[in-house]
């Protein structure tokens, strides 16, 4: 199942935790890494260990029905398997965060942008994570013909679609791709709540003292 390079993950993490997104969609979870971290920085981290206890909605759609596991459903509250671009031109849904993580690659260059706009439009913010540059040839694998890579992607195209963070990364064979977020409606990302940020340490390392918040909080 498909899976893709390590190197902006901490950078990536930072981004959830500045958005702090309540509802997300991930096209095209493949392994499910994204939504395993996003589980992980936007409810454990916050002092929701238990399943019982998480808050935030993560959707994710797959086209490969065959990438789609027990394990996913654990992690994603809803996997849903379709084709991206059905998807997107159907659902009524709107959302905080959509994650194209090495997703556009996959469509020619028409539908990538198509894929582009619809997401801007159902999403406060995208974050996309895409290989930069010619020199990423990859064909159909393990069966899976959306394995395919289709389109090729510049840094200077991004930046044109409200780009908000952008960040260079390079891979172990220093092939360069890059991570943006893009929005329509915010021309930042929040800053950072240190108060929030001191809360989850806490919480993170003495869950005793998550009942003990929830009393201060609710007289404030």
């Amino acid at each position: 199942m498909g899976t893709s390079n390590w190197q902006n993950i901490s950078f990536c993490v930072d981004l959830l935790r500045r958005i702090r997104p309540k509802k997300i969609l991930d096209v095209g979870i493949g392994f499910g890494r994204w939504g395993m971290l996003c589980r992980e920085y936007l409810d454990v981290w916050e002092g929701r260990v238990f399943p019982t206890e998480w808050e935030v909605e993560i959707l994710g759609i797959e086209g490969y029905q065959k990438n789609i596991q027990p394990y996913h459903s654990v992690f994603y509250s809803r996997v849903i398997n379709s084709e991206a671009l059905e998807y997107l031109s159907k659902t009524p849904e709107r959302f905080d965060l959509i994650i194209l993580g090495d997703v556009l690659e996959h469509f020619s260059k028409e539908q990538g942008q198509k894929v582009l706009e619809l997401c801007l439009l159902k999403s406060q913010f995208v974050l996309v994570i895409v290989p930069l540059g010619n020199n990423w040839q990859q064909g159909s694998s393990y069966g899976n013909a959306y394995e395919r890579h289709q389109s090729v992607w510049t840094a200077k195209e991004l930046r044109t679609y409200s780009c908000v963070v952008k960040k260079k990364f390079r891979d172990y064979l220093l092939r360069p791709y890059g991570v943006f977020v893009l929005s329509t409606t915010k021309r930042t990302l929040p800053t950072r709540n240190s108060f929030d940020q001191f809360k989850a340490l806490l919480v993170a390392h003495f869950p005793l003292l998550k009942t003990l918040l929830k009393r201060i909080l609710s007289r404030r």
